[in-house]
């Protein structure tokens, strides 16, 4: 009896709790990585887990479930290790469009976590044939609407089999790589890069050294160092990360 109880203590001390999601992917300008037997693209819109090592190949906005907000320049990380990853708080300066100019916004944000999805990972068919992803490929895949889901067939997930048909489903919206739609405000980037996200949560990074018709973009992230110019019915707004500001 005393062998069995320790036993059971022992496994009970080895049971480790599963991990819990802390961060989402927001955007990237290029595909972000993650490390393991073989590397995977990660698709935007992505949970992240606390032993997740991930590399972004260029600019990439990672979402805390506390908050905060992390940019990543052309670098590697351990999530977990991120102290965005542990906090709830406000790291990046919030701000809400009134009148045609930023005034700060002080309320902290709800857990983002319903933005995001469970289903991480680009399908290793999204890429054409050969090696290395194109930089068609890579357009494809992160900037055109659903273009992970569109470019190749996800695999088959736990769950229901009968649904009943799209026209009677609710829909879910999830943060995800699209375009911004045209017309509306414009944005010039001057330095660094802008993160955009729409009403719809499509959300692209849009890098210095070109103007972008923003569509239905609801908010602009702009990290420390970036600027740009806002032009709204031929009014010019200059901003300046770091910035978190809310257009409507």
């Amino acid at each position: 009896m005393d062998r069995l109880i320790l036993a059971s203590l022992l496994f009970l001390a080895c049971t480790k709790e599963p991990e819990v999601a802390v961060c989402g992917l927001q955007a990237a300008s290029k595909p972000v990585l993650l490390e393991g037997k073989r590397e995977v693209a990660l698709s935007v819109g992505a949970r992240l887990m606390p032993s997740d090592r991930i590399e972004a190949k260029g600019f990439a906005l990672l979402e805390c479930f506390g908050g905060a907000l992390r940019v990543l320049d052309d670098e590697k990380v351990t999530v977990g290790d991120l102290k965005e990853s542990k906090i709830e708080a406000t790291t990046i300066p919030r701000f809400v469009l009134k009148d045609g100019q930023p005034v700060k916004a002080t309320m902290l944000a709800p857990s983002m976590m319903p933005r995001y999805s469970d289903n991480r990972f680009t399908p290793a068919s999204a890429f054409s044939a050969g090696n290395e992803p194109t930089s068609a490929d890579y357009f494809k895949a992160f900037f055109t609407p659903n273009g992970i889901e569109n470019m190749a067939s996800a695999p088959r997930e736990d769950g229901p089999v009968k649904l009943p048909p799209p026209s009677q489903r609710v829909r879910v919206a999830r943060i995800h790589a699209g375009p911004l739609g045209q017309g509306g405000a414009r944005l010039e980037v001057d330095d660094e890069v802008v993160f955009a996200e729409t009403d719809d949560l499509a959300t692209a990074a849009l890098p210095e050294g070109h103007t972008y018709e923003l569509g239905a973009t609801v908010r602009l992230v702009l990290p420390d160092g970036a600027e740009a110019t806002l032009i709204r019915d031929g009014v010019e707004l200059e901003l300046e990360g770091p910035m978190d500001l809310r257009l409507r």
